[in-house]
């Protein structure tokens, strides 16, 4: 059932299955079940390395959830295109606030 249910296959269904095909449906599930569940390695894959890409939204997303968001409660963060002096949102904003 450890394969089957998952995927929602019947047991009925599979033990309807030829042997073989059982068989081979059994290994790749033992073989899958041997990666690592954070990165998804296999043991028997070759050595890794790392590449880290820095996404300029992330990091202007990051920076307003370390600040702004996390003063008010239930606040989302969503990226705007453009800059924010060109933003018809933010300009009323400052507006709004300047006064």
């Amino acid at each position: 059932m450890a394969y089957c249910g998952p995927r929602g296959i019947p047991l009925s269904a599979f033990l309807r299955w030829e042997q073989d095909d059982q068989d081979a449906a059994l290994a790749w599930s033992g073989y899958e079940a041997r990666r690592c569940s954070s990165c998804g390695t296999h043991p028997d894959e070759g050595p890794r390395h790392v590449h880290i890409n820095v996404c300029s939204g992330c990091v202007e997303r990051d920076r307003a959830a370390g600040d702004e968001a996390a003063k008010v409660r239930g606040a989302h963060i969503h990226l705007a295109g453009g800059t924010s002096a060109s933003c018809p949102r933010c300009t009323a904003e400052r507006k709004a606030n300047s006064g």
